[in-house]
């Protein structure tokens, strides 16, 4: 959102909102912390930049209250339908379906990073957590460390805020010298950005668009490496149910959300060049411009006003 409110050059304002549990969108109107959130009084601004499900929830009341003379962008996927919002700026991987109202780009707005020559001749490992349908387990991390290992590169590991403890055991058991393993730890600044931009290659788990994004957008070689891939009996059934019928009420409603298919996502950055599959022969042949992304979003906004 940040990204698109200066790349429009119109002066705005941030507005922290707080929620309560459960973090479920269909309640998020009650579960909307007022006494800790910033003021959402009128006079309302001309346009209200909104993210993902919770947050679309207040953006598409305070819009129902304007008499919608308030216009709602939401970034990512919105609770319930696309039709209750002005413009929805998605990627590839909510599997939206197609509307006026909808334009798709490659990437997320990331922030720019320094886009340099690599210092060291070391891979960078981005890791994330188990997101479903990608699953990293204990086994699944087991199973990373000895594929890493035939690469015979120097790796620095950097995990995320969602990676759980024991995962990152797994890691610093299984690389000692001359790899690194960086261990998030909250308030503890952390190497992501310099790993990335220090590095000849970087390597991505396949739960995270948001890593692939931020190694793209710094200009490096990506691989993104595929995690086992598993849905329980009830989000097979609600895939079944979304490839037949994107439109039913359940969806519509945000009462239920569709599992996200960040593999589609991947799929087409591999087919236009910019990203490979860990383990395959194949080489990007393209650096990722963030530029074009950009430029859709900003066309469409100016449309819209």
């Amino acid at each position: 959102m940040l990204e698109l409110a200066k790349a429009l050059g119109l002066p705005y304002v941030v507005k922290k909102l707080v929620f309560g549990k459960p973090f479920y969108a269909p309640l998020a109107n009650f579960t909307f912390d007022k006494t800790q959130s910033d003021s959402l009084l009128r006079p309302w601004p001309k346009l209200l930049m909104c993210a993902e499900a919770l947050s679309s929830v207040v953006a598409r009341r305070l819009k129902q209250r304007s008499g919608g003379q308030l216009k709602v962008i939401c970034l990512a996927r919105p609770s319930g339908s696309t039709r209750d919002f002005d413009l929805v700026l998605s990627t590839v991987q909510y599997r939206l379906p197609a509307a006026s109202n909808v334009v798709e780009i490659n990437l997320p707005l990331t922030a720019k990073n320094s886009q340099i020559s690599p210092t060291k001749n070391r891979v960078a490992v981005l890791v994330g957590a188990t997101s479903p349908p990608d699953q990293l387990n204990d086994r699944a991390a087991r199973q990373l460390v000895k594929d890493l290992k035939q690469l015979n590169q120097p790796l620095d590991i950097v995990t995320s805020p969602r990676t759980r403890s024991s995962l990152t055991d797994i890691f610093a058991a299984g690389f000692g010298e001359p790899h690194r393993v960086f261990k998030w730890h909250p308030g503890v600044e952390n190497p992501y950005v310099q790993l990335i931009a220090e590095a000849s290659s970087v390597i991505v788990t396949s739960d995270s668009v948001s890593m692939l994004a931020d190694a793209l957008v710094a200009g490096k070689s990506v691989q993104v490496y595929a995690l086992p891939h598993r849905l329980s009996g009830v989000q097979r059934l609600i895939e079944s149910l979304y490839r037949k019928a994107p439109e039913n009420w359940i969806f519509r409603s945000g009462v239920v959300e569709p599992a996200t298919d960040r593999k589609l996502l991947v799929e087409r950055l591999v087919m236009q060049g910019y990203v490979t599959w860990f383990g395959t022969s194949e080489k990007s042949t393209k650096l990722f411009d963030r530029r074009v992304d950009i430029e859709t979003a900003v066309k469409a906004v100016q449309k819209l006003l």
